[in-house]
Parts: C-alpha cells; sequence; structure tokens
C-alpha cells in the first residue's frame, strides 16, 4: 500500500484466498489532486503513515490484535490462525514504529513476545529483513505481518515439556527395525530375532572334544590350589594389599566349645559337663548358629560312614 499502489491499480489475491490480502486490496485509496485537477502521488510521508494505519485497523482488530501506542507507533499481534480455524501454538507480535522517512526508508522494527526456538527466530528475522528490502518505498507493515503469520503456519508446533522432549530424544536414539512388519509384529518376533542373531550352542562348543586333553600330571589339585591360595595371600599381606584379621569374632560353634570346656574345669559343674537338664547329652546344632560350613558338612559326612 504505497505509492506504486496508487498508481498500479493491480488487484490483489481472490477473496477466498486471503481475505485479509483482499481486504488491504481492497482499502480507499488517497490521493492528492494537482492544480490541472489530475491526481498525484502523496508526497508527504506522515499522511501515507496515517493512511497505512487507517487500513490496518480495518484489517486487524483494533485493542486485540492491534495495539496504538501513539499515532507512529503500534504493534500486531499475529498467530498462525486468527479465525480459530486450527489450534495456534506459536505466536509473535511485530512492534513498528514510524521514522520520519517512512516509507521511503524502512521503519524500526522488533519481533516480542516470541514461541519460537532460537534457530526459527532467526529464520523468521531474516524473512522479514528480506521483505523490508525489496518493499522500500511502499507501505509494508502489512506484508511485514503476512510473511510472520505465513512463517507461524510452517511452524504451528505444539512446544514439548523437558520431559517430553527427554522421552523424544530417547526414542530418535533407539535404533529401529528396518524390516517390514509393524510393531506389534517387532514385539511377537522379539524372542525369535534374538534367538537367530545369537550364537548357536552347537557351534560354540564345536570341537571342543578335539582339543588336547591337558596330562594328569599337570592339572590343578584340591591340594595344590589351596597351597598356592595361602601363599598368595600371604604375599599379599606382606605387600599391603590384604589385612590379617586379628579380632575376628568368635562363631556360635566356638563359643559353645570354649564355654563347655570352662564348664569342664569348673569344680561345681565338673561330671556335669555335657550333659543338658534332663540327663542327655549336649549337641550342638550348628544350624540354631547359622554356621553350617564345609567342615561341618563334612564332620556330618564322616558321622554317618
Amino acid at each position: 500500500f504505497g505509492s506504486s499502489h496508487f498508481v498500479s491499480g493491480r488487484p490483489g489475491p481472490p477473496q477466498s484466498a486471503n481475505p485479509r490480502r483482499a481486504r488491504w486490496t481492497a482499502a480507499p485509496r488517497h490521493s492528492h489532486a494537482g492544480e490541472d485537477g489530475v491526481p498525484q502521488l502523496m508526497s508527504n510521508n506522515a499522511e501515507e503513515q496515517e493512511l497505512e494505519i487507517e487500513a490496518l485497523t480495518s484489517i486487524f482488530e483494533e485493542g486485540k490484535e492491534f495495539i496504538r501506542i501513539s499515532d507512529t507507533e503500534f504493534k500486531l499481534k499475529l498467530v498462525p490462525f486468527p479465525a480459530g480455524e486450527e489450534e495456534n501454538h506459536v505466536t509473535v507480535t511485530l512492534h513498528i514504529t514510524y521514522t520520519p522517512e517512512y516509507p521511503e526508508c524502512a521503519p524500526e522494527w522488533a519481533l516480542e513476545d516470541v514461541t519460537l526456538p532460537d534457530e526459527k527466530l532467526n529464520s523468521l528475522k531474516s524473512s522479514v529483513e528480506e521483505t523490508i528490502n525489496s518493499s522500500l518505498g511502499m507501505a509494508m507493515v502489512y506484508s511485514l505481518a503476512e510473511v510472520c503469520q505465513d512463517f507461524l503456519k510452517e511452524n504451528n508446533v505444539k512446544e514439548l515439556s523437558m520431559h517430553e522432549q527427554m522421552l523424544q530424544r530417547m526414542a530418535d536414539s533407539t535404533p529401529k527395525d528396518d524390516g517390514e512388519g509393524g510393531e506389534g509384529d517387532d514385539d511377537e518376533d522379539y524372542d525369535e530375532d534374538d534367538d537367530e542373531d545369537g550364537p548357536n550352542p552347537e557351534d560354540e562348543w564345536k570341537g571342543l572334544a578335539d582339543k588336547p586333553v591337558v596330562p594328569e600330571g599337570e592339572r590343578i589339585t584340591l591340594d595344590a590350589f589351596t597351597a598356592w591360595k595361602v601363599k598368595f595371600e600371604q604375599e599379599m599381606i606382606e605387600a599391603g594389599v590384604l589385612k590379617r584379621e586379628t579380632n575376628k569374632a568368635k562363631t556360635g560353634k566356638q563359643w559353645f566349645v570354649e564355654k563347655s570346656k570352662e564348664e569342664e574345669g569348673s569344680p561345681d559343674k565338673r561330671g556335669d559337663a555335657g550333659k543338658a537338664k534332663d540327663g542327655e547329652d549336649l549337641v550342638y546344632n550348628a544350624a540354631l548358629f547359622n554356621e553350617m560350613d564345609d567342615e561341618d558338612l563334612d564332620d556330618l559326612s564322616a558321622g554317618e560312614d
């Protein structure tokens, strides 16, 4: 809507394609008449600015979309779908301040209340700057608003919470199966796939019987291992890696045996040692003390023999 719009008389897009663009094109044009009565281009920038604001308020609802700050400063609150035909997830406010040289020079502008990621915002700013450079000499605010709204439509994506972003990153990092089956088929065939991809037990043990057997004289026996273990622990103790346990807690069996010896040595209870109150022999039950070890098992086995 500038000086070029006054003389070109170019029709705008059909109203069904963009109602607001059609209303902008159909906005009243003002012109001055010369001495000979022929309309001439307006040369007064202030009048052009006033005319542009009049056209903008006929398109954007004043007080809701169009916020007037002064005669030369205003804001346009923009969303992707102002008519509500779809849900709006993003928004931006175009803040315009006319300079005395506008529209011959660019107005002062800023994008406020932006709900776009930083990388998207930088792309939008670049689009606005390109539109300004190509529109110098004519009223351009509606063109800037249209660029912003088109960009919002292309990026009308709901902002994810931190938790949703984390889940999305986890889903993106999970390798996807290139098979033709759906998710349900993948779940059902999960075990089968694992079996197919895993090593075959027959292949793993194949040839083991053909390997040479270690000679009997070179095999490790229990006595050899025990002797090596004692020597190894002694070397570790001397090196300071291991510490010898000096105050090891007594086991229930040790406590029972020592108590029995003390009672045997006592003159009052000599002769009664090892006897229960009912005259039965005292029997140590390791299970009561939760002390069933290999030595006790060997004793029990010897007793059975």
